[in-house]
């Protein structure tokens, strides 16, 4: 139940309360029970305080190891327009005797009286009630939504409130189109029409990356049958070239405002801390925009990658495990993808090829078009999925690795209806992954310069100072690559950086070549071998 629901049968039980019952006694049309404060009782009465919770329909959630609520924010757009922003709060000792009072009657013992008379909930109730973790019975909560989505049992989760299956609330969802039930191949064909007529005037580099935007439309409507999701990074040669605007329009369907976009931070753990807060918001689409060259970093790898992430809140040094079912997004001018990056991204490339690319004129205004009538795109994207699975999921591709679900639902479906499969963008990236490029230019040299043969950190270098002069231009190719590599500032080759460099890609397959490792007992070393993959 939503807060604003809740609200609602609070406000409607106090109208309709007859005479002999006082509004401060119900909820919901129905009497609240009645908890009685009583000294040395603190555990039982904290664990009536959250059954009455339960019984009222509380929107409270149990997320990361912490009680949260969902909220709905009302603002208005440029044109007037009402805008639902949905974000996720902690529960903390106000809100929670808030709704405590809310829920049940609260009474103590009157000594004077020798009577029980009405009273407000205590904060020791509302203190041991949030401090249960590990024993709360509230329901668990993986996001909020304020789109209808796909269940992992392919039907459509389109009515308001909790749901159980997917673990989401969905809040104040817009209203959809007349949709069959059993979508043919001929509406799935339709409604990739009605997505791609908002797609015309963008100038994608090829085929590929027209279907990476696609799937950037149809993937956060239905993200709620994925476990995880691929991130979507759109980039371009020039700025001014479309790169936020398509992930707006993403963000218009899907939440029905433009995107809440972050930039990158200057270092790795400042990129982590922004992106934490978003988690914990619960955001549905989580973009970083104007990334300047490289894009990567072990904590993005695993909020792309896993449904559960473990996270650092901001002021505290403990470690909480979430859920994340966030849709991750990208935009920059030349985007580098470094390391294991390339796997978790498909790239949308754009090349308006002018010098002035901001100066071009759309023939529409695709994102106003969805704000005028956003249930048609959400029913346009389910509708492709819907029919795809409807039909069997006919010809379904070979799974992508951690991203089967999506692979399955939206990519195999783009190809069903005649686009280019998406995840060709991925092999561009790979070839401009800077990482890829220096291990395939040192294991290429490294064979060229000596074959098979064994060596160490130090050995390797030793090669590069050999005195052949039928060897000196292998040797001279090896030494850049190992000083690309192991730089130690002053243009020589460090053999202990080598030797951790290495190490960080040991068994490594690049260019058809095998880094492999092993230990010479005698010399106490690591040693090096580079061979050809089998």
């Amino acid at each position: 139940m939503t807060a604003s629901s809740y609200a609602k049968r609070v406000a409607a039980a106090a109208i309709h309360a007859s005479p002999t019952q006082t509004p401060s006694n119900t909820v919901a049309g129905t009497i609240r029970p009645t908890i009685a404060i009583t000294a040395g009782d603190m555990h039982n009465v904290a664990t009536k305080g959250e059954r009455a919770l339960i019984m009222a329909g509380a929107p409270f959630y149990v997320r990361g190891g912490s009680i949260v609520r969902p909220v709905i924010d009302e603002v208005k757009d440029a044109r007037g327009l009402a805008v639902s922003l949905a974000r996720l709060v902690e529960v903390q000792d106000g809100a929670m005797l808030d709704h405590l009072g809310r829920a049940a009657a609260w009474e103590k013992f009157d000594g004077r009286k020798q009577a029980n008379v009405p009273t407000d909930p205590s904060a020791a109730v509302a203190k041991t009630i949030l401090s249960r973790d590990g024993e709360w019975t509230f329901p668990r909560l993986a996001g909020v939504i304020t789109t209808p989505t796909l269940r992992p049992d392919g039907s459509i989760l389109s009515e308001a409130g909790y749901d159980e299956a997917t673990q989401l609330v969905l809040l104040n969802p817009p209203a959809l189109p007349a949709m069959p039930d059993e979508p043919s191949r001929d509406d799935a064909v339709q409604a990739l029409d009605t997505l791609s007529a908002l797609l015309t005037d963008f100038p994608f580099v090829d085929e590929a990356s027209r279907s990476v935007a696609l799937s950037a439309l149809i993937t956060p409507v239905v993200r709620g049958a994925m476990a995880v999701s691929p991130m979507h990074a759109v980039t371009a040669t020039a700025p001014g070239s479309g790169k936020s605007y398509i992930v707006d329009i993403a963000s218009a369907i899907s939440t029905g405002e433009r995107a809440p976009v972050m930039s990158a931070g200057r270092t790795e753990e400042e990129t982590e801390k922004r992106l934490t807060s978003a988690i914990l918001a619960g955001q549905a689409l989580v973009p970083i925009d104007n990334v300047n060259g490289e894009l990567g970093g072990d904590f993005l790898c695993q909020l792309v990658e896993r449904p559960m992430v473990n996270v650092r809140p901001l002021g505290t040094s403990t470690l909480v495990k979430v859920p994340s079912r966030a849709c991750c997004f990208a935009t920059g001018n030349n985007i580098q993808l470094v390391g294991d990056m390339t796997r978790r991204v498909v790239l949308c490339s754009l090349d308006p090829n002018m010098e002035r690319p901001e100066t071009r004129q759309f023939s529409g205004n695709p994102f106003a078009a969805v704000i005028e009538d956003r249930g048609k795109y959400i029913g346009a994207a389910l509708t492709i999925v819907r029919a795809y699975v409807v039909a069997g999921c006919p010809d379904t591709l070979p799974a992508l690795a951690s991203f089967e679900d999506w692979s399955r639902l939206v990519r195999s479906a783009l190809v069903w209806l005649g686009c280019v499969d998406p995840l060709q963008t991925m092999e561009k990236a790979r070839a401009e992954d800077p990482v890829t490029s220096a291990l395939s230019a040192l294991f290429s040299a490294w064979y060229q310069a000596t074959g098979s043969r064994i060596h160490t950190a130090s050995s390797i270098k030793g090669v590069t100072q050999e005195m052949d002069p039928f060897q000196n231009l292998l040797h001279h190719d090896l030494r850049q690559a190992l000083i690309d590599v192991a730089d130690d500032r002053r243009g020589d080759i460090d053999t202990r950086r080598l030797g951790r460099y290495l190490g960080s890609y040991a068994g490594r397959i690049v260019a058809g070549f095998k880094l492999v490792a092993d230990h010479d007992a005698h010399m106490k070393q690591r040693t090096w071998q580079v061979v050809k993959a089998a």
